[in-house]
């Protein structure tokens, strides 16, 4: 088990990668399947997404802007993410004539990271001074990439810089692959940044479906290859591997759906109060694509085991002659 109270950074030396969506992914999945006590900080100020991830759509009445602007205390403004249980607390949709300074920004984190296990910092692209301000504020990094050679090349730099700030780089994680012959091969970008990578995220069609729903894909579609990947970087960052669940207890899920899951895309506010929108609901073409996919695991089991008896076979006429 790792130390409590960590602080990650997670950037990007580029935009387009899918940073927001890997750290949206990361934080529900170390809070719902691994039972952290987990905060998100959004310090991408000009830029933010990161509330849409979670389904935070309507104008707060507390964000990053207040806590800037108005000196409102920054656990104001933490919102609970009630299928998850990770907090979220969001810069504005529109951030403009708002600055983070290298001082209130550690002030802040420094405030926020004594009440949780584990403090995420979704920060900025590129390497501007929106970037180098929360570099200084965090103890760990982690580096989203592209397998494409520029977006290698711009976290190459990342890298370097954060070495400078003399912060402990986790590694990178390389987000979106799709094995195509313009990509850079993982082992490839390994030799080329001498940086281990950390987890490949495969791409996938059903992330652009999970953000529309305002819901992370380890929740809305938790059997997915992303999401799968997702859990598997969530746990090997805390030394405990995440174990995908039975194909027995997929297909039993499929009939038990929570009845009271008509709430559970209510974000809490910091005073209790909810902001309530519409259930992300189980359409028919969901069911019919989950019992494809189902269908699918259990025609490679089934292959799986008719390969086992054939080796047994073949080695049982091994021994006899």
């Amino acid at each position: 088990m790792e130390n409590l109270s960590r602080t990650i950074g997670v950037f990007s030396g580029k935009g387009g990668v899918g940073k927001t969506t890997l750290v949206a992914n990361l934080g529900a999945s170390l809070a719902n399947d691994f039972h952290k006590n987990v905060v998100i900080f959004d310090s991408n100020l000009h830029s933010s997404h990161l509330g849409l991830h979670f389904g935070l759509y309507e104008d707060l009445p507390v964000t990053l802007r207040e806590v800037l602007k108005k000196r409102v205390p920054i656990m104001q403004a933490a919102y609970i993410h009630p299928t998850t249980g990770v907090r979220i607390i969001p810069a504005p949709l529109d951030g403009g004539g708002l600055e983070l300074t290298k001082e209130k920004c550690c002030t802040l984190v420094n405030k926020v990271k004594n009440n949780y296990d584990i403090t995420i910092l979704d920060c900025a692209p590129g390497l501007g001074k929106e970037v180098l301000i929360p570099m200084q504020a965090i103890d760990e990094a982690i580096v989203i990439s592209t397998a494409d050679i520029a977006a290698v090349t711009d976290a190459m730099k990342t890298i370097e810089i954060l070495k400078k700030f003399k912060r402990n780089v986790l590694g990178i994680v390389i987000n979106r692959y799709s094995n195509q012959k313009y990509e850079l091969t993982p082992e490839e970008i390994t030799s080329t940044t001498n940086y281990n990578i950390i987890r490949t995220i495969p791409e996938d069609p059903k992330i652009p479906d999970s953000i529309s729903r305002g819901m992370p894909a380890v929740i809305s579609y938790p059997h997915s290859k992303s999401s799968i990947a997702f859990k598997q970087l969530a746990g090997s960052l805390i030394n405990e591997p995440y174990k995908e669940t039975s194909l027995l207890e997929r297909i039993k899920s499929i009939f038990n759906f929570d009845k009271s899951s008509a709430h559970r895309n209510e974000v809490k506010l910091p005073d209790q109060q909810t902001i309530r929108k519409e259930a992300p609901k189980k359409e028919v073409s969901d069911l019919v694509e989950i019992k494809e996919d189902l269908l699918e695991d259990v025609k490679e089991e089934i292959k799986r085991e008719l390969m086992k008896k054939v080796r047994a076979k073949l080695r049982g006429k091994m021994y006899e002659s």
